[in-house]
């Protein structure tokens, strides 16, 4: 492993967007996100991503060049069109209108059709559940999932986040999750670094389990967190965020090519404060939050955490300390600004 700090690696990240066709703006912008991903931990989402995304671009898989626009709007809802593009500007553009309609109205609900991967979900979240609002963020994804005694795809793993507001100085409960085991970005991970994945992450082509990611890849086949309880929250996710924005939806979402625009989202924010006194409520969360933290440990167990709290830790460390990046992965990237004329940081070799 070797260690990169966060700017030098946030300024290489866009400079290879640009380089692979994106425009500035959006190249920051991605970058921005692909390192906070690698900063809170989600390496998953991070800087690994660069290589599918310039190979993507490069096949004219994703506009590189979209126009995004709000193609219809009233007091509390709004319908955003990536226009093929990746996700992360309309995501980002589809919960400032849901927050400015929960500040106006109460609530305030956003979709978005024709995008594509927008990266770690818990980015939306955090900024709204910061200025008080309740904050949730749904997509839709690549068929992954096989319903309960299924061998086949039928749905993706569709990741739902979640932030809630706390009294300052304390941070929002953050929970992120995709409703497979573990998210598709980490067998990537596990591939690209050449190691095995645990049991119970994944399928074969046949629906057996198996440890081997390029495997796993190669079958596209996630098992379910939760087994039909989780596949049950990924069927619900593919109608927010796919059936009810009017995007491809499950064995239709290939079909119709997913990549090059199939992906939908769904942001709703929603202000406490109109459900009763906001500080009754913040109250209320720290209540809960103390109970959850005051509780028993089991043996060997060391400490009791929030959702969000494990990222939070791992930010202000990899702030301080930097960004490990594998050798393997490292590699990669080398291999890949030198093809596009991009100069890496020297941490990375």
């Amino acid at each position: 492993m070797r260690v990169v700090r966060a700017e030098p690696l946030e300024a290489f990240a866009a400079a290879v967007l640009e380089a692979g066709g994106l425009v500035p703006e959006d190249a920051r912008l991605t970058a921005r996100s692909l390192v906070q991903a690698n900063l809170r931990g989600v390496d998953s989402h991070g800087v690994l991503r660069l290589i599918q995304y310039v190979r993507t671009l490069q096949a004219g898989a994703v506009k590189a060049r979209p126009t995004v626009r709000v193609l219809q709007a009233d007091t509390v809802t709004a319908l955003v069109d990536a226009d093929g593009g990746y996700g992360y500007r309309p995501a980002r553009l589809a919960m400032d209108l849901a927050v400015e309609r929960a500040r106006l109205h109460g609530v305030g609900v956003v979709g978005v059709r024709n995008s594509h991967h927008f990266g770690m979900a818990a980015l939306y979240v955090i900024p709204p559940a910061e200025q008080g609002f309740l904050a949730v963020m749904v997509t839709n994804a690549s068929p992954l999932l096989a319903p309960a005694g299924g061998r086949e795809a039928r749905v993706g793993n569709n990741p739902w986040a979640f932030g809630i507001p706390r009294r300052p100085p304390a941070r929002p409960l953050v929970l992120d999750m995709a409703l497979s085991q573990v998210a598709l970005g980490k067998i990537r991970l596990a591939a690209a670094e050449g190691r095995p994945i645990p049991p119970g992450w994944a399928l074969d082509r046949e629906g057996r389990p198996t440890t081997d990611a390029a495997e796993a890849l190669r079958a596209g086949l996630l098992a379910p967190a939760g087994g039909y309880k989780g596949f049950g929250l990924a069927l619900v996710a593919e109608v927010l965020a796919g059936v009810l924005t009017g995007s491809p939806f499950g064995l239709a979402a290939d079909a119709h090519g997913r990549p090059a625009g199939g992906v939908g989202h769904l942001a709703l924010a929603l202000d406490p404060g109109r459900f009763g006194p906001r500080e009754a409520f913040l109250d209320g969360v720290e209540r809960l939050a103390s109970d959850v933290l005051a509780t028993p440990l089991a043996p060997e167990a060391d400490r009791i955490e929030l959702p969000g709290d494990p990222e939070y830790r791992r930010e202000e460390e990899r702030r301080t300390h930097g960004i490990p990046i594998s050798d393997e992965l490292a590699g990669q990237l080398v291999a890949l600004a030198r093809e596009l004329g991009v100069t890496p940081p020297a941490e990375l070799g």
